[in-house]
């Protein structure tokens, strides 16, 4: 019984690892679509739709940026919660035992 609770405490911190990982790269990427969308935007001239296109073009992929990032945080912060509660489980199994 332990060696599953300990199987799945490493696959939740590996789980865990991975998806830091992903909120740190995501985190750049947003960084990066917000002074795009910044330089879109600053470069819109009313006259021109291709600059129109481009700002709205740039602000979409902002969006999906940040939404994503908001999902993945979620994701680490739910995988944290169930790592926090299986090791309290494991903590319980090790004193009763």
């Amino acid at each position: 019984m332990t060696e599953l609770l300990n199987a799945a405490l490493d696959r939740l911190k590996a789980m865990r690892a991975e998806t830091e990982l992903l909120v740190h790269a995501l985190t750049g990427a947003v960084v990066l679509a917000v002074a795009e969308d910044a330089r879109a935007t600053a470069a819109i001239n009313n006259d021109d739709t291709a600059t129109l296109d481009a700002q709205r073009k740039t602000e979409l992929e902002k969006n999906v940026l940040e939404s994503a990032w908001h999902e993945t945080r979620s994701l680490s912060n739910a995988i944290a919660d169930r790592l926090e509660t299986l090791q309290g489980l494991k903590g319980r199994l090790v004193t009763a035992g």
